[in-house]
């Protein structure tokens, strides 16, 4: 008996009408409130580019890696990893992905298949995220109700994007950022589970940004993110986002098309 008026009393704490308001809040409402949360709507258009510069952690620590990520909107991202004294890259000019890999045999830049372009394009939509001004990108939402994610409640929302892929966003249910994305993708032919997990939220220029990002790839650590400077607003020239032009020696042995 005391037990259930223990559970009763909570019910009444926790249902009271401004809290059963706060749980029936429609997808568009919350929407909102994230917009918000990061910034509102007119910062975040105010950033046109972004530079973070940070270490990475891979393959469980194993490698320790400097990191430097340049986004410019609209859809223009880029990522220098050095790794063993070895610079690769990875990016996307807003219709070609290519990727700059000394590991894999071969010091040229290479275009990635259509599966990674698709990747990449929707990896360029970093400041705003897939959720804010959702409708004019094409994307579409649907609330899948509220989870526990590390002891935190969590709105669960699909994320179907322009491109066709499927991500499932969680937004925590207090602060209203970012807490967890969960999907599927393929890199380089294989299906891949991926969980990203920002934390570590700063303002910059207004705007909150994570300064951590940890990834794991089919339940395995795949990087431990950590941004230890946030540059917004810095000018990029479009050009460095293009994939690099093979020098004139190799194109000489290349047989005419």
């Amino acid at each position: 008996m005391f037990r259930i008026v223990i559970l009763l009393s909570l019910s009444a704490l926790f249902f009271s009408p401004a809290a059963a308001q706060q749980a029936d809040l429609t997808i568009d409402q919350i929407v909102e409130k994230h917009t918000e949360a990061l910034g509102g709507a007119d910062k975040l258009k105010a950033i046109q580019t972004v530079i973070l510069t940070g270490k990475a952690s891979l393959m469980g620590g194993q490698v320790e890696a400097p990191v430097v990520m340049r986004v410019k909107r609209p859809d223009m991202i880029r990522m220098d990893l050095t790794v063993q004294g070895q610079s690769f890259i990875q990016a996307f000019d807003g219709s070609t992905a290519w990727v700059l890999n000394p590991f894999s045999g071969s010091s040229d830049a290479q275009k990635q298949n259509e599966e990674d372009t698709k990747v990449a394009r929707d990896d360029a939509d970093f400041i705003d995220g897939g959720l804010v001004d959702y409708k004019a990108k094409g994307n579409k939402l649907e609330l899948l109700g509220k989870e526990d994610v590390g002891g935190v409640h969590a709105y669960k929302i699909k994320v179907t994007k322009r491109s066709g892929s499927v991500d499932y966003e969680f937004v925590d249910a207090k602060t209203f950022l970012e807490l967890q994305t969960t999907g599927k993708r393929k890199q380089e032919g294989q299906e891949i589970d991926f969980v990203d997990t920002p934390s570590d939220f700063k303002a910059v220029n207004g705007v909150m940004i994570p300064y951590r990002l940890v990834q794991t790839a089919n339940g395995n650590p795949a990087m431990d993110l950590t941004i230890e400077k946030v540059e917004a607003n810095v000018p990029i020239e479009d050009t460095y986002f293009h994939i690099p032009d093979k020098p004139k020696t190799d194109r000489a042995k290349e047989p005419p098309h």
